[in-house]
């Protein structure tokens, strides 16, 4: 496969360039929480150093981000500006490519207006993988690649009774010739979960309402979806 998922980690390895993926680091979550009374400082710093340590263990200089890179949809406050510089100083000497998300407007300005030159992309395709968000639909381009990666959805499987980070797996559905003329039929789609540590996210199980419209709108089949635990080991759902 051209493809891993790091053991351990909410990110995946791309084998060749070898490229570390990550999707929803929501920079600035933790203002958020503070307003609630729960306090992280300095979360924004220690994620860039847990990617970084990553990307040292599985040799690599290039970061892929799918994202939803702030917390604000819109532009963010004074105190998140500082946590996303917080963030991307360290990486500097990284080659970052950053693909959109819901949250991101303002990102390409922003990341200027902090001296870091990198022009975001709405959809990335490399070799035989195609790159997107997850909040709107692929191009036909993407559709017929081998694997499509996404985040947006915030994956978390059930261990022991208790929500912890995964990935989802699906195959493409019956319903995807109602939107592309062509597509790859063995395509598979890789949710990515969230990188942020501040965000577990909802289970998938029965009665989920998808928040990825791809398989909400049956594009990839639900009913097959596989879910995996950080180790990459199987977790048992009832996604259907």
């Amino acid at each position: 496969m051209p493809l891993s998922f790091i053991k351990g980690s909410p990110a995946l390895l791309i084998e060749k360039p070898r490229t570390v993926v990550v999707s929803d680091l929501h920079i600035g979550k933790e203002f958020k929480l503070a307003r609630a009374g729960m306090h992280f400082p300095d979360a924004s710093k220690r994620m860039a150093e847990q990617l970084l340590e990553i990307c040292g263990k599985e040799r690599s200089r290039s970061i892929i981000m799918l994202g939803d890179i702030k917390e604000s949809i819109g532009y963010p406050p004074r105190d998140e500006l500082d946590a996303i510089a917080s963030f991307f100083h360290p990486l500097r000497q990284t080659n970052i490519t950053i693909v959109k998300g819901n949250h991101d407007a303002h990102i390409g300005e922003i990341l200027r207006r902090i001296g870091i030159g990198i022009s975001p992309v709405n959809e990335l395709l490399v070799g035989r993988i195609a790159m997107i968000h997850g909040n709107a639909m692929p191009s036909e381009r993407a559709m017929s690649k081998d694997y499509l990666l996404a985040g947006h959805s915030h994956i978390a499987i059930d261990v022991n009774g208790a929500a912890e980070k995964g990935w989802l797996v699906a195959r493409v559905g019956p319903r995807a010739a109602e939107s592309y003329e062509r597509y790859n039929k063995r395509a598979r789609l890789v949710v990515l979960p969230a990188f942020n540590s501040l965000i577990t996210g909802v289970r998938v199980g029965a009665g989920r309402e998808w928040s990825m419209p791809l398989l909400r709108n049956g594009v990839f089949d639900p009913t097959s979806a596989k879910a995996y635990d950080l180790d990459g080991n199987i977790v048992e759902t009832s996604s259907q």
